[in-house]
């Protein structure tokens, strides 16, 4: 039977560039409030920042229960529920080497939504009932092993520390902001390139955060694909959101002028099946599909066509 599957060579050349992107915007971002703490208050401004820095990473790095149920009003489901999802969800742990299986959670919005959150020792997948009920078991499959990847791939620390960063150079504009009007540019030396630095730094910071995020949505596409053996199962599900609610939920890209799709979280539905389609090779065998009802047993389910190929 012919399968489809991620290429091995494009997964490796996805990895490489995440690695690459995040090491390079983190860098940006750090040098960024660096250069504003400097300019500001000199060494005690970088003083300041390295503190904020710690104290963001050591107290902002909540549990998955502490997010899901403060955050979203979640509550966390158990496997007398959902027997079938709970079933599902620790085969990709296993296949993902996580150390601990997430936690599940049912999120009350009304919309079709999957979401990470918490620690690597403590991950969480917060879902919505009409996620569960719409899409078919090979499409919640590929939602949930999206999901995953951004665990084992390390997206939950990876975007936080890039908001911290994002969030410390905010805070040091606005102190910088306020040196300014207080004291005026002879307190920091009069650097001619601060009040510029002061405007333009927190935008820059935020489109870099944005962007590694996008980037990142791709490898975690990816990576979903190489827990399922099966492309077509996330294809079609991205294809059916967009159908159901669709792509522009940031209400970025069909208003307005393109460049708002700058300071989209999420790269469009089109692009990510693009980026899935060009991936995809033909392999024999190819890793089982689960199938099954998310509330109950695990049944086998028919072969379904790739959504772009005829």
């Amino acid at each position: 039977m012919v399968r489809y599957a991620v290429d091995p060579a494009t997964l490796a050349r996805l990895q490489r560039r995440n690695r690459l992107e995040t090491a390079l915007t983190l860098l940006v971002l750090v040098l960024l409030a660096a250069a504003i703490g400097w300019l500001a208050a000199g060494p005690d401004g970088l003083v300041l920042g390295a503190a904020m820095m710690a104290g963001g990473l050591a107290f902002g790095a909540l549990p998955a229960d502490a997010v899901f149920r403060q955050g979203f009003g979640a509550a966390r489901l158990t496997p007398f529920v959902a027997p079938g999802l709970f079933a599902l969800l620790g085969e990709l742990s296993r296949r993902a080497n996580l150390p601990v299986t997430p936690a599940l959670y049912l999120l009350p919005q009304p919309v079709l939504q999957a979401v990470a959150a918490g620690t690597l020792d403590k991950p969480g997948i917060g879902v919505t009932r009409a996620l569960v009920e719409t899409l078919t078991p090979a499409e919640l499959a590929g939602v949930l092993a999206h999901e995953v990847s951004h665990i084992r791939h390390g997206d939950l620390f990876v975007m936080r520390l890039a908001a911290q960063a994002s969030a410390i150079t905010r805070a040091m504009a606005q102190a910088g902001v306020l040196v300014l009007l207080l004291w005026g540019t002879g307190a920091v030396g009069a650097h001619p390139l601060l009040p510029a630095l002061l405007v333009v730094a927190p935008l820059l910071s935020d489109l870099l955060t944005l962007s590694l995020s996008r980037t990142r949505e791709f490898l975690a596409d990816a990576g979903a694909v190489e827990l399922t053996g099966d492309p077509q199962g996330l294809a079609s599900a991205l294809l059916t959101l967009e159908r159901l609610q669709g792509d522009d939920f940031e209400r970025l890209a069909s208003r307005g002028p393109r460049w708002l799709r700058f300071f989209r979280t999420h790269p469009t539905i089109a692009e990510r099946v693009a980026a899935l389609r060009e991936a995809t090779v033909v392999v024999r065998p190819a890793l089982p599909v689960w199938a099954g009802s998310p509330w109950g047993e695990v049944l086998p389910s028919p072969r379904r066509r790739l959504p772009w190929r005829r």
